[in-house]
Order: C-alpha cells, then structure tokens, then sequence
C-alpha cells in the first residue's frame, strides 16, 4: 500500500520536493449576492513547505465559472456560521 500512495506524490512547484498531492477542496469566489462556492476543486498542496496552490487551467475554469455564474451554478440552501474571535 505504501508504494501506491509514493507514486501520488509530485513535484512541488513551489519548494522542488517530491511531497505535493492534488486534493479537492470547495473554493469560495465573489462577495455579497455575486459569493458561490465551486465544491471539488483540484489543489496541490505540500506537506514540505505548506503551500497549496493551483495550476492554470484550473484558474482559468474557476474565472470560466465566475463568468457564467446563472449558467454554471444551482442554487443549494447552506449553514453558515461567523467566526468571533474572543
């Protein structure tokens, strides 16, 4: 098993060490009624230097998204919670 999850790994673009894998995470874009979240995003993050950061075309689908919010999105009804910092 140990050797399945090795070849996972890539090089990190930022640090230049073999310790990266792409993850998908929610990614929040806009602010006030333009705000949606885009779920599953590809990310590369290391466990080397703690970056996490994401290619080009990944970018370029999320401005994609943000461009065609009505034809790209559907409404969901979500929780959400503020944090306050004591």
């Amino acid at each position: 098993m140990k050797e399945q999850s090795e070849t996972k790994l890539i090089v990190c673009d930022i640090c230049g060490v073999k310790a990266a894998r792409l993850v998908n995470r929610p990614q929040v874009l806009g602010r006030g009624e333009q705000m949606m979240l885009v779920d599953n995003v590809p990310v590369i993050a290391c466990k080397n230097c703690g970056e996490s950061y994401m290619t080009g075309a990944t970018m370029h689908e999320l401005d994609s998204i943000r461009s065609n919010q009505k034809t790209k999105t559907a409404k969901r009804k979500i929780d959400v919670a503020e944090f306050v910092q004591s």
